[in-house]
């Protein structure tokens, strides 16, 4: 009988994880396409900015009324949709490098190391597109070593950590113009990582399951599994620990603890 229900709640554990993972992918996909499409709308109109340009220096040649001035501006307008090309290239090839090792390892328990300075630049082309189109700025403080290593999943930290900043900006309640703040501080043995928010707080019903129960403080956005998986990670795969402190209509901060050497 202790067999049959340790083997039950084993599975359970495993329906579980597979439904966040699922989640994660289903997040990770719509991140990379709202990611991708400004970029690529962008890149459509600086083509039909250049079509218009080629075709305007097309029926200047051989004109008299067109002078070398005329030749230098159409050359310089030319230039600068290309720089322009080029910078979304580049954030699209910066998106795409980010969501890589998300996507790769995003059902597999990958031990390897990383460093706080790759860590927050995950989080933050994969979280710009949600801050942007919310009108929230988040705001990094790096009080320590950025070169301060890590072992553990990269992939698994930065789905923890953007869950929360999603929290944090689900606790605006849609108000733009707010700033969630995301410190990264190191005492004795561990990196601290905290994000928090000024918003409404938790309400103690929340408070007291937080960690316990497959809850949602995000109404019918969130998944439910967010928080309670989020500990779980942070516990089985870093040897960690989170932590809250809210208080009503002051905000919430989230501290992960992460050990390291």
């Amino acid at each position: 009988m202790t067999t049959d229900y340790l083997s039950q709640i084993e599975n359970n554990q495993n329906m579980l994880m597979e439904k966040e993972r699922l989640a994660s992918l289903g997040q990770l996909i719509g991140g990379i396409a709202h990611n991708l499409k400004t970029p690529i709308m962008s890149i459509s109109g600086a083509a039909e900015g250049l079509t218009d340009l080629i075709k305007e220096y097309d029926e200047s040649i051989g004109d008299p009324e067109v002078t070398t001035d005329d030749h230098h501006a159409i050359a310089k307008d030319m230039t600068e949709w290309v720089e322009k090309i080029k910078s979304y290239s580049e954030y699209m090839s910066d998106v795409i490098t980010a969501v890589k090792g998300q996507a790769v390892t995003l059902s597999e328990n990958e031990t390897v190391s990383f460093d706080l300075d790759e860590l927050v630049k995950r989080v933050n082309i994969l979280m710009r597109h949600e801050l942007k189109n919310a009108l929230v700025t988040l705001n990094i403080h790096m009080n320590t070593d950025p070169k301060t290593i890590i072992h553990g999943d990269i992939t698994s930290l930065v789905q923890v950590i953007n869950n929360m900043i999603s929290n944090s900006i689900q606790a605006y309640n849609g108000e733009p113009n707010k700033t969630i703040d995301f410190y990264i501080n190191k005492k004795d043995k561990s990196v601290i990582l905290s994000i928090q928010d000024y918003g409404s707080g938790l309400p103690e019903s929340v408070q007291k399951k937080l960690f316990k129960e497959m809850i949602t403080t995000k109404g019918k956005n969130g998944t439910g599994l967010g928080l309670f998986m989020s500990y779980s990670t942070i516990r089985a795969h870093f040897n960690g620990n989170i932590t809250f402190e809210t208080a009503k209509g002051k905000g919430t901060v989230f501290h992960i603890y992460i050990p390291v050497e």
